[in-house]
């Protein structure tokens, strides 16, 4: 309330304008933080999409112990002692968010991966890969849709698992 008020004295050209204390909390977290004006301005200027992460697969990809594939209709596990899965951790990281949605899968699926983690509080991971049109396709997390990345990112992913499966 007392943002609004200042903004408005502000926008009027008023040389009174009251001091404001802006805080910030992340998630539930106890932590709240004091804000600069020039933070302020940056956070409330972006949008929800615009804070999120881009990557679909977030975590260190150094914490995989197993990859579950299906890749046309076949399943593939790979350790991360008995395979060399560089090229699919290096293929995870690139995937990265094209744009934001909620929209549900309707066509093929281009791969599925089950990624076990090293990790306590997030042991795995499921992320498909759905075709959506010539350039893009539909990332469904753990359940749920996500984000359109390239097709061509989806694609070297692809062929860095077909690579393992063939040798």
């Amino acid at each position: 309330m007392e943002l609004k008020a200042a903004k408005e004295a502000e926008a009027k050209g008023e040389e009174d304008i009251p001091e404001v204390t802006k805080y910030v909390r992340v998630g539930d977290s106890q932590i709240v933080y004091e804000l600069e004006d020039s933070s302020y301005e940056i956070l409330a200027a972006n949008s929800y999409d615009d804070l999120r992460h881009k990557e679909v697969f977030w975590a260190d990809s150094d914490t995989i112990t197993q990859i579950d594939v299906t890749l046309e209709g076949e399943e593939h596990v790979f350790t991360s002692e008995e395979d060399d899965i560089s090229e699919v951790r290096t293929a995870l990281k690139t995937l990265m968010a094209d744009s934001f949605t909620d929209e549900e899968a309707e066509q093929k699926e281009e791969i599925s991966l089950v990624i076990h983690l090293d990790n306590e509080d997030f042991p795995q991971v499921k992320i498909q890969l759905y075709r959506y049109d010539g350039s893009l396709c539909l990332a469904v997390v753990d359940g749920e849709s996500v984000c359109f990345v390239e097709r061509s990112s989806v694609m070297e992913l692809v062929e860095a698992v077909q690579e393992i499966v063939l040798n």
